[in-house]
């Protein structure tokens, strides 16, 4: 009875080990994708002076992962001055889980 009491427990601390690492993958790849969006705004913007963002999907094949992810851009005009434009991107990482990482960063160019 020990025995099996000591293995449950033991069970358990792995399994919870193992998720707060996985939670901790989802965070790192979540910032990534959060300052590969805004860099794919700031190109987009570059390319085309009308482009206002976009929802951008990133398959796991790009990713190099088992999960999909996604980042809401939107740019408008940052202030009364017409030449800065304030970027904001929203990540969910991974979709469609039970568990997923939200992050969000606004910049202004």
């Amino acid at each position: 009875m020990l025995v099996s009491l000591l293995m449950a427990s033991l069970l358990k601390s792995a399994l919870l080990q193992r998720r707060q690492m996985m939670k901790e993958q989802f965070r790192v790849q979540a910032e990534w994708i959060l300052e590969s969006a805004l860099e794919r705004a700031a190109l987009q913007r570059l390319k085309d002076p009308k482009y206002q963002g976009e929802v951008w999907k990133i398959n796991p094949v790009d990713l190099g992962t088992r999960y999909a992810g996604s980042a809401e851009i939107t740019l408008k005009p940052a202030g009364k001055d017409d030449r800065l434009i304030s970027i904001e991107a929203r990540v969910k990482y991974p979709e469609k889980t039970t568990f997923s990482v939200t992050r969000t960063k606004k910049v202004v160019l």
